[in-house]
């Protein structure tokens, strides 16, 4: 049985129904049933659990072997990773940690917090993988559907940085790939899942061009404007804008996420998704209604 944390969210979501149309035996868990059910996850266990509460999270490890360890990325990420690895090891069941970690190196608090729960996972004498997948392109890209559909325009802060963005349906994939293997595989391994290239926002915006057949500029911000519209424009809360938004994009304008590894061909053997291509496949998302 294979246990995915956060079952709900960008990762957990097509991990579990991928997981789920292969066959396999998956158990998803989130905070309610009702999340839960909008799970296309057929065959699926769906148990609601609280990663804040850690007596909730022991009836998750029931004849599990695997668990893909994931939590949202906000100020107690950290304390819920630590609190399912626990978890893990009080099933006494030697389940495997699958660890959801960023490819982006952070000098920062989320940083240390990934290094946190990695120091925890190598002490818990249990088996481990780490998949850590680069910056996102559904991620970074679609949130400017609209600015895009009334300006032509993409807009950040990191000026001429080049980042190896990466498909989520690839980072998919290498969960899947290491998820559905035996235990004894990928033991000790750590992937890093990028692009096949790292480009620039204004390479992003070229792409972006040549797909929707509209011309797209990048208009790059001083830091600290681009956070302030982030919170009087956009209304997200300064804690989210500084935790989910402006680590990333201080990493980014830092050179902190240029690396392009070939870990994603060595596990599944497919190519990664170039963000042209990506352009592309997603141009009805950004032309549509």
């Amino acid at each position: 049985m294979i246990l995915v944390m956060a079952s709900t969210g960008m990762f957990g979501r097509p991990v579990v129904e991928g997981l789920a149309k292969r066959g396999l035996p998956v158990r998803a868990t989130g905070r309610s049933e009702k999340t839960l059910a909008t799970l296309d996850a057929p065959g699926a266990e769906l148990i609601p659990a609280d990663m804040d509460d850690p007596s909730t999270l022991d009836k998750l490890m029931n004849g599990v072997d695997k668990v893909l360890v994931n939590a949202p990325m906000d100020d107690q990420k950290e304390v819920r990773e630590k609190n399912i690895i626990e978890a893990m090891i009080r099933s006494g069941n030697g389940a495997k940690i699958v660890l959801l970690t960023g490819g982006v190196e952070h000098d920062d608090a989320l940083g240390e917090t990934g290094l946190a729960t990695e120091r925890l996972m190598r002490s818990a004498g249990l088996p481990w993988s780490i998949v850590g997948p680069q910056t996102v392109m559904e991620s970074n890209f679609k949130p400017f559907r609209e600015l895009i559909q009334s300006d032509n325009m993409l807009m950040s802060c990191v000026g001429k940085a080049k980042v190896g963005f990466v498909a989520l349906e690839n980072v998919t994939d290498a969960f899947i790939t290491v998820l559905e293997s035996s235990k004894e595989s990928h033991i000790g391994c750590e992937y890093v899942i990028t692009g096949p290239e790292a480009v620039s926002f204004e390479e992003v915006a070229t792409a972006a061009t040549e797909a929707l057949d509209r011309r797209i500029i990048y208009q790059d911000m001083p830091r600290d404007e681009f956070r302030n519209l982030m919170i009087t424009e956009a209304g997200f809360t300064e804690s989210y804008v500084d935790i989910e938004v402006m680590c990333h994009l201080d990493a980014f304008r830092a050179g902190k996420a240029t690396r392009i590894t070939d870990d994603f061909t060595r596990l599944t053997g497919k190519k990664s998704k170039s963000v042209k291509k990506w352009w592309i496949e997603n141009s009805d998302f950004f032309l549509s209604a």
